[in-house]
């Protein structure tokens, strides 16, 4: 059995580019209609016209076609200008698709790749913050811990206790700092 690469794809597969994106636009169009708990592999290959048995070549599971099909949308459009406002535009990343019981489940079921993927997910949101912060912060600041932690506040209320985020939580969470 062969090791899965980067985004869940079995190497030596050739594949199809046009039947690619057919499927990843299907997944992405059913995630949006339905919500990720009734995507299914079948509804993907039906609406995209791909042969389950291909997705299933290409893919390991729903989750890791899924996450291929959202993954540039995951990403931070620009750099706003306070640490609030990012925060706040990454709390929308995490529910963009429904609740996060989503960014969980897909994350849980497809186990490292799945960490993997929400680590490289967040990479961009922290380095923004850190940028932010570096702005106004006195020489010497943990600008990278800071932003570590408001990250991980995120995700730990949000995926994984499943809680709801106020923007007040975060103004509680920021305040201290002045960002």
């Amino acid at each position: 059995m062969s090791c899965l690469t980067r985004g869940g794809f079995m190497p030596g597969r050739k594949r199809d580019p046009r039947a690619q994106a057919a499927a990843l636009t299907a997944a992405e169009e059913l995630l949006t209609e339905i919500g990720y708990h009734r995507v299914t592999m079948e509804r993907i290959a039906e609406r995209s016209g791909v042969a389950k048995m291909t997705l299933y070549r290409w893919w390991p599971n729903k989750a890791a076609l899924v996450t291929d099909a959202v993954r540039a949308k995951l990403a931070p459009a620009e750099l706003p200008d306070t640490a609030l406002a990012q925060l706040e535009a990454l709390l929308g990343t995490l529910t963009r698709y429904g609740d996060a019981s989503v960014v969980a489940g897909a994350m849980s079921s497809r186990g490292e790749a799945g960490r993997a993927d929400l680590r490289d997910i967040l990479h961009p949101w922290c380095a923004g913050l850190v940028t932010i912060i570096e702005r106004s912060a006195p020489p010497g600041f943990p600008a990278v811990l800071t932003a570590q932690a408001w990250v991980g506040y995120l995700v730990y209320r949000v995926v994984f206790l499943q809680e709801e985020v106020t923007t007040q939580d975060l103004k509680v969470l920021i305040s201290p700092y002045g960002f």
